[in-house]
């Protein structure tokens, strides 16, 4: 009699999940306008983690209206065979999502993170006031990396598409109180992870170092300096000016930072020797080095 009760439950809850995400995917053959200024959702980037250890990682919105609903479906994609990590569990306490009278925490939605397909689908719905305008985290997310987690991985936390049980699929969106239109917020993805470094003082000017070593074979290092907290985008090209690889396209805090690139374009292929360009962007900031792979 209590496995039939634990199997309803599980099945009652798994009802409602696929209930909302169906209400909100309805909404997606017409996506209308923010009715304001362009809500904005952030996933926090994580430097240096560890092996054999826990994390957090914070999704942050902005919003300028009362939204009724959020759906956030993210991917940790696997770009590797031995990426060693897995989300445990979704949090909303303390975050500005907590008094959301339905939302995708461990209690009610387990089956929210799938860590075999490397995704989770985050959300939360008001049946009354809905998430006042503001700013701020609305959930944390756990992560744990297991004993053969490479520290060198660099893991982006992106948003993707979450099937229903409809054969559809529902994207990031959100909702106003009345249920009557919805929208899709600007997304900055986060990462697991890029390094920090440590130095005795903060840098106080934007700056690019020549890459280490160079000539390389097959990795090398490259370093950079943000006075601020900045959106960096460090990209590699080849001689003729197309784009080999994106190495980092995310927020980061002020710091020293250190990237490796392994010498592969964005679908993993080894590059040939030759010249290759690393540019940066960072605010008003812009540089461009040269680097020499030799085989």
């Amino acid at each position: 009699m209590k496995r039939n009760s634990l199997i309803s439950r599980h099945r009652i809850r798994a009802l409602i999940f696929f209930l909302v995400l169906f209400c909100l995917t309805s909404f997606n053959f017409a996506l209308a306008q923010d009715p304001g200024t362009p809500d904005t959702c952030i996933v926090q980037s994580l430097q240096s983690v560890p092996a054999s250890s826990q994390v957090t990682l914070d999704v942050y919105v902005w919003n300028d209206q009362e939204c009724g609903a959020i759906t956030i479906p993210l991917v940790f994609p696997d770009t590797v065979s031995t990426l060693d990590v897995v989300c445990d569990s979704i949090s909303f306490v303390g975050m500005r999502a907590a008094g959301a009278s339905l939302k995708s925490d461990m209690s009610f939605c387990p089956e929210c993170i799938e860590n075999n397909k490397n995704r989770l689908q985050l959300f939360a719905v008001w049946f009354g006031t809905g998430l006042t305008a503001g700013s701020g985290p609305v959930a944390r997310l756990y992560f744990s990396t297991g004993p053969s987690w490479n520290t060198a991985l660099k893991v982006p936390v992106d948003t993707t598409q979450w099937p229903t049980s409809g054969g559809g699929s529902t994207g990031i969106a959100f909702t106003d109180v009345g249920g009557t239109a919805a929208w899709t917020p600007i997304f900055y993805r986060g990462a697991l992870d890029v390094k920090d470094v440590n130095t005795p003082t903060k840098p106080t000017v934007f700056s690019l170092a020549q890459n280490y070593p160079n000539p390389f074979n097959p990795k090398t290092m490259i370093r950079f300096a943000l006075p601020k907290d900045s959106w960096v985008k460090l990209e590699v090209y080849n001689i003729l000016g197309q784009k080999v690889k994106t190495l980092v396209d995310e927020k980061l805090a002020a710091g020293v930072k250190e990237v490796e690139w392994d010498g592969r374009d964005g679908k993993g292929l080894e590059v040939a020797s030759g010249i290759y360009f690393y540019r940066i962007k960072a605010d008003d900031f812009s540089d461009v080095k040269k680097m020499v792979m030799l085989k």
